[in-house]
């Protein structure tokens, strides 16, 4: 048993750490010269967030409640507890969205360009892409704590496939603001390096005993809604490209879906 849990814990991780480093993988056209139109940018962005949102709820919300139902067997109970981990989830990224330190990050780079307003969007841009890689790092981590493998996999490739264009994002960002290929794609995989964070700190709170884990599969579910609703779609709604964006939206929710039912 604890064999299987020391296991399912190793999945875990390496599926948090691989998702994160696809943001690198997003971020390599830098190096040749590859840009992409604005629309495109959105269109990807919108795909990211489909991803999302469908993980959120195929991948952990709903065996949350599977989980809840079979420990209390009791409906009511279990959509309590569901709704308190969801509740909790977008409570605790609010206070991080509110608190962010982006005036250290303006600050030390402002010198560097004279449009620090241009230099300002996008750091917060950039910043606004890391705090969501956290809870991403962790529900890719934690799928596999539920114990299904099958499960755990199409929920780290789901992350992993929209990290892509949230990684080629940051990256052509700071190259138009002048900073180097080499910097940009480091940044790029640093944000990367924030999930397999989240998927260690998802872990250690929640993934030691089967009563707590639905919560916590519940809490990573209303973090990335949270940050869905809060940072992905307004981003993807700034330039005139809203259906696009919308359409991007609905082919990553689609993807996430087929994953989750065929895979699990």
């Amino acid at each position: 048993m604890i064999e299987e849990h020391l296991k399912l814990i190793l999945f875990a991780l390496s599926g948090s750490f691989l998702a994160g480093m696809a943001t690198s993988l997003g971020a390599i056209p830098v190096f040749f010269g590859k840009f992409i139109s604005p629309k495109t940018e959105d269109i990807l962005l919108g795909f990211s967030g489909g991803i999302m949102l469908a993980a959120s709820f195929f991948s952990l919300l709903s065996p949350a409640i599977d989980m809840l139902i079979e420990n209390y067997h009791s409906k009511l109970i279990s959509s309590i507890l569901a709704s308190f981990g969801f509740g909790m989830g977008a409570v605790i990224f609010w206070i991080a969205d509110k608190f962010l330190p982006s005036d250290y990050i303006l600050k030390k780079f402002a010198a560097q360009h004279k449009s620090k307003i241009s230099l300002k969007g996008i750091w917060l841009f950039t910043l606004a892409i890391t705090v969501h890689n956290f809870p991403e790092g962790m529900s890719s981590a934690m799928g596999f704590l539920t114990g299904d493998i099958g499960r755990g996999i199409a929920l780290a490739s789901g992350i992993g496939i929209q990290n892509i264009p949230e990684g080629l994002a940051v990256a052509l960002a700071l190259v138009s603001a002048g900073y180097s290929k080499k910097f940009a794609f480091f940044i790029s995989m640093i944000t990367g390096l924030v999930e397999p964070i989240g998927g260690l700190v998802g872990i250690l709170i929640f993934g030691f005993t089967d009563v707590i884990l639905p919560i916590g599969l519940s809490f990573a579910a209303g973090a990335m809604i949270f940050v869905i609703s809060k940072e992905v779609i307004p981003e993807t709604h700034k330039k005139g490209f809203e259906l696009e964006a919308t359409t991007g939206l609905m082919i990553g929710f689609i993807l996430m879906m087929i994953l989750d039912i065929s895979l699990s």
